[in-house]
């Protein structure tokens, strides 16, 4: 069965006070918008929680705007990161079996059934693809109704996820859970704009980059040119898109020389460039800087009779050249004292959307701004609703060793690079020395995805080490070796976070 381990990491205890004011701002929150708690469309086969029964497991990124949105090829396997014995697991690319013995044989994760949609006439995301088969959906009402019941454990909670979930709990007739928030909510809190609402309120103005909300493009060039006169960049952002996709960031020296017609000319060419198809409303904000860290807070909602939110880990996050993508993340260097802030507002957010009915995986990343620690600011500007690329390998390592801290695990996720594409049997054999082997060798590397390896474009790994430092170190070492085979494109920012400034170019892309 699905193995998801939460282990607690830091003791954060919030007094009768605190939780009276954010239960009462869930209240005027589900008043204001009574559909972010609806859950008669699936009641009472379906609901959100993890029941003592199989599991089927997919990754599906439908709803996250410029992201894949049929297929899911580069990351689909990274579900069976999460599978166990006798699970289900969905897989929308051509099969891998040398992966998926690596994860049986090798990291022992465990036998799994692999469950592949069939093609439909039209490009559908995995989900639907998934309730539009049939077959697909019997086999997995079967193994439901002989388990008394079965979890689905997508990546979010989007309505194609729910909606396999209930088609599954119609024919089998057992209860259905589903590891993620009901759609709507799952949609709010991962919508920039929403969530920063939500950061004013509970930890106040302070807590966020100063922003605006724009519905048009006039007013987007003119706040935009406001924003320029105080800050060095500006950022705008596309609500609901993940990663450096959705943001462009504009150099305030440049926004100078332009007049509010070109701003805002240059402003839409840039976001049609990165997919933007004319939605509103979009988020103009400060793109803060020198930035000296930029965490990220792994936080696990259980059921509000099941305590409070836990904090499983906090990782600084790792960016690569001007374009500012995610590059992978390691335990955070941060102070004590910083990290134990971190936590605590961590939580009291995560409470929050725990009193408005979330269950399940959750991040919430930050900034760390300042020309020194002593005196930097904490400004929280995203939160993940949803699995990812810290979450998931964090509780694979908590399955691989029993608590991530054991072996600190190190992320490295470098994509659209160019080299020959291998056969993973290959790879396994070139990096068999390094490989983290349970009962053989307890350091060394574990292989993410097989996607990008096997075509040259990329790689997805964790390095498990003896400390921080180590995991490091043997990072870079086979970043060093693997590299070179698919071409140095960028190194790491070794900020940690902040956008470097395009060389000669007006606007370019940036990640928070």
């Amino acid at each position: 069965m699905t193995d998801l381990p939460i282990v607690a990491h830091y003791d954060v205890i919030l007094d009768a006070k605190e939780r009276e004011r954010l239960g009462y701002l869930a209240r005027n929150l589900r008043a204001d918008e009574p559909a972010l708690s609806a859950s008669a469309a699936f009641r009472p086969s379906v609901s959100p929680g993890l029941g003592p029964w199989p599991s089927l497991v997919i990754e599906d990124h439908s709803w996250i705007t410029l992201f894949e949105k049929t297929g899911d090829f580069a990351y689909t396997y990274r579900a069976l990161l999460l599978a166990g014995d006798g699970d289900l697991v969905v897989i929308a690319q051509p099969r891998c079996l040398g992966f998926e013995d690596y994860c049986r044989r090798v990291l022992g994760l465990g036998e799994v059934e692999i469950l592949t949609p069939a093609a439909s006439a039209k490009p559908l995301a995995l989900a639907q693809s998934c309730a539009g088969d049939p077959a697909l959906v019997r086999r997995a009402a079967d193994l439901a109704r002989r388990s008394g019941g079965l979890n689905v454990v997508p990546y979010m909670g989007t309505g194609g996820a729910w909606a396999l979930a209930r088609g599954i709990a119609e024919i089998a007739q057992v209860p259905l859970r589903v590891v993620a928030p009901l759609p709507r909510l799952t949609r709010r809190v991962n919508d920039k704009i929403w969530f920063a609402a939500r950061v004013g309120e509970v930890l106040g103005a302070q807590g966020a980059p100063f922003s605006k909300v724009v519905h048009n493009l006039a007013a987007l060039a003119g706040h935009a040119a406001v924003l320029g006169r105080q800050y060095r960049s500006i950022a705008i952002k596309i609500p609901d898109s993940a990663s450096s996709a959705g943001n462009i960031i504009l150099r305030s020296q440049d926004l100078r020389r332009m007049t509010l017609r070109h701003l805002r000319n240059e402003a839409e060419s840039s976001l049609r460039r990165v997919g933007w198809r004319g939605g509103f409303p979009l988020m103009v904000t400060a793109w803060e800087e020198p930035v000296l860290a930029s965490p990220s807070a792994q936080v696990w909602v259980p059921d509000q009779e099941d305590g409070l939110p836990i904090v499983e880990g906090l990782f600084d996050q790792m960016v690569i050249g001007p374009a500012q993508e995610f590059g992978g993340a390691a335990p955070s260097a941060l102070p004590e004292p910083w990290c134990n802030r971190l936590a605590r507002e961590a939580v009291r957010l995560a409470y929050l959307f725990q009193k408005l009915g979330y269950f399940g995986r959750c991040s919430f990343d930050a900034i760390v701004v300042g020309e020194d620690i002593a005196t930097a600011n904490l400004h929280w500007v995203e939160c993940n609703g949803r699995w990812g690329g810290v979450s998931i390998p964090m509780t694979l390592a908590n399955r691989l060793t029993g608590d991530w801290t054991s072996r600190p695990p190190v992320v490295i996720d470098r994509a659209n690079m160019s080299g020959a594409p291998r056969s993973f049997d290959e790879i396994l054999v070139e990096l068999d020395a390094d490989l983290f082997k349970p009962d053989l060798r307890d350091t060394g590397a574990v292989i993410l995805s097989p996607s990008r390896l096997e075509a040259g474009s990329g790689y997805e790994i964790m390095v498990l080490g003896e400390s921080v430092t180590a995991a490091n170190v043997h990072a870079e070492e086979l970043g060093a070796r693997l590299l070179p085979k698919q071409g140095r494109r960028s190194e790491l920012d070794p900020r940690h976070g902040e956008a470097s400034p395009g060389s000669g170019n007006k606007i370019s892309h940036g990640q928070r």
